[in-house]
This record gives structure tokens, sequence and C-alpha cells, in this order.
């Protein structure tokens, strides 16, 4: 009888020890087919988006770290994860965004969208008669207020009902003409959805309080916004419809930019590649481009609320990537939880 037991217990340990050896094996194969899709993927990108080698540092550092994180949160979730990607002109948010959403979907099988604020700006017209209305400065598009919300919570709505299996349509903006594509041109987003990323210069931006208001900024400020007329709109809607929109989102990430005054030359490098993207489109005549006084000029606008951001955000967001003046990896700071 004991000598039975024995080759029973002989046999089993026999059994556990092929099913580890068979397991690591398995395993082993899976993270080196893992890797060589990585690898294979970040080149795809990088050649796709017409990045330089220097993003490989950037995707090791902070994206892949933060795909990570963004994977914990969606296993925590009983519904569609929604997060808010914040960050200033140039700060490479959108293609930060882009990343994440196709290497998640890509590895994971989640499928994960982008939203960009960017794409849900009012009309041309909309915003000429919202200057008439209210302030000359709100026909320039960017500061809250200039955005159609009714428009962003239909499309973040449907992308949050994991019941929907349909094409959800959202807007597409086209900066070179300044105005809203023809709906023939939106984005098509396929339902069910599982992580949304909504990207924007001031998503999760909070209202400044009515004694900050009361200074001046900048010159556009003092000469153009003398009665703080516009600057008191922006932030009234900041306070209420979008502090509405951004209590959707389940956390945040912000990648932060050095200071205020590295924007110009960032966004003056965005403007020269959307003008050299665009030269192979229809209606040329239509499309405008920014010289650096008109520029700065346009930056003005948004300075208060970056500012503000670039100050206050850190307190708040669950996630931190920082820049330094040349683009490169700084820190990533990771709340707990």
């Amino acid at each position: 009888m004991h000598g039975t037991l024995g080759k029973i217990r002989t046999l089993l340990c026999q059994l556990i020890i092929i099913k580890i050896t068979y397991k690591l094996g398995t395993n082993l194969a899976k993270c080196q087919n893992i890797t060589t899709n990585t690898e294979s993927f970040i080149e795809t990108f990088i050649q796709k988006h017409r990045l330089d080698d220097a993003f490989n540092a950037l995707i090791n550092k902070a994206y892949l770290p933060i795909i990570q994180k963004v994977l914990e949160w969606q296993a925590l979730q009983t519904k569609p994860l929604l997060i808010g990607v914040n960050g200033a002109q140039g700060t490479g948010k959108t293609t930060f965004s882009y990343f994440v959403a196709e290497y998640i979907s890509d590895h994971y099988g989640l499928n994960t969208v982008v939203l960009s604020l960017d794409d849900f700006y009012k009309t041309k017209s909309e915003r000429i008669a919202l200057a008439d209305a209210v302030h000359p400065l709100l026909k320039t598009r960017g500061v809250p207020g200039t955005h159609d919300l009714g428009l962003a919570f239909q499309a973040l709505s449907e992308c949050l009902d994991k019941k929907l299996k349909k094409t959800i349509r959202t807007p597409r903006f086209r900066k070179e003409i300044d105005d809203r594509a023809d709906s023939c041109d939106w984005h098509d987003i396929q339902a069910p959805v599982d992580i949304v990323l909504f990207e924007g210069w001031c998503v999760s931006a909070r209202a400044e309080t009515q004694e900050a208001l009361k200074t001046p900024i900048n010159s556009l400020e003092e000469k153009e916004d003398a009665q703080g007329i516009w600057r008191a709109y922006v932030n009234d809607c900041l306070a209420s419809s979008y502090a509405d929109l951004f209590s959707l989102l389940d956390y945040t990430i912000m990648l932060k930019v050095p200071n205020f005054d590295q924007i110009i030359e960032w966004r003056m490098e965005q403007e020269n590649k959307l003008r050299e993207s665009s030269k192979s489109l229809k209606d040329v005549s239509k499309h405008h481009y920014m010289s650096q006084d008109t520029l700065k000029h346009f930056i003005a606008h948004y300075e208060r609320l970056t500012q503000s951001m670039l100050h206050e955000m850190p307190n708040y967001a669950d996630i931190v990537l920082s820049f330094n003046p040349d683009r490169s990896f700084k820190n990533l700071v990771q709340k707990n939880g």
C-alpha cells in the first residue's frame, strides 16, 4: 500500500514538473512573441507619424509604463474607461493618445478610441455669432465657450454605452480652414468601446477665482479685453458646462510643458507640419497658416488658462508626464491607486 502511494506521489510530482515546464516554455514563447510584435508596432508607428528615433526613449520611459497603468484602471471598470489627456499645444498629446490607443487595441484586443476636444469646436459662423453677442475675441477658436458641448456630450455618452453596437459618428474640425468638416468627412467609431482617450489642451481644467480674473495676464487681455468680459465668460463656461463634461472622466493624464514660453516654439513646429501635410488637399486657397507673430497673438488667447493648469493640474492629475525644453523625457509621476 505504501509502495503504491509512493508511486502515485512520484507520478504526480512528475506531472506537476511537466506542467510547470510546459507553462514556462509557453509563457516564454508568448513573451518573445509580444516583444517582437511590440518592436514591429513601434517601428511602424514611428514611420507612419514621421517621428525621429528619440521617440523610442519616450516610449520606454513613459508611454509603456502609462499603458500598464491604463490596463490596471480598465481591469477595475464595469463600464468603458474614460481618460482625459491634457497637454498644451505642441506637447504631443494627440500622438501620445493614438500610440496608447493603437497599442492597446493591437496587443490586448480592447477597442480603444481617441476623441479630440478640438474636433468639437463650434463652426466658424457660430463663433462669429457668439463674438457678436458676447465679445469679439470669441471668434477665435480654442477657449472654453468655443466648443459645441452638445456634440461632445453625445459622442462621449454613446462611447460609454457598453450595450451600444453601431457606428458612432463624431465631428472633425479642419484647422487649415478654421471650420468643421462636412459630415461626409467625420470620424467613424465602432461600438461597443472599451477605453476612450479624450484629449485636448484644456481637458480637466478648472475655473479660476474671480479675484484672479481682475488683472490682465498679457497685452491681449489688457488691450482687447480691458473690461474683462471675455475672460469672465470663458471662466463661467469652465465652471459650469465644461465642469459637467469633465466630471465624466475617470482619470486624467497631464503632458506637462516646461513653461508657457516653450509653447510658441513647439506650436510653430506643429504649424509647419500642418502646412506640409496639407499640400495635397483640395481647396488649398482656403487654407491659412500662421506666421510667428500671428501665432504669438493666437497663443495669447490660451495663456491665462495654460498658466493656471501648469500651476494647479499637477496637484490633481492621476499621471503627470513632464518634458524638457528639447521635448525629451524629464520625469513621470503617478499617483497611487
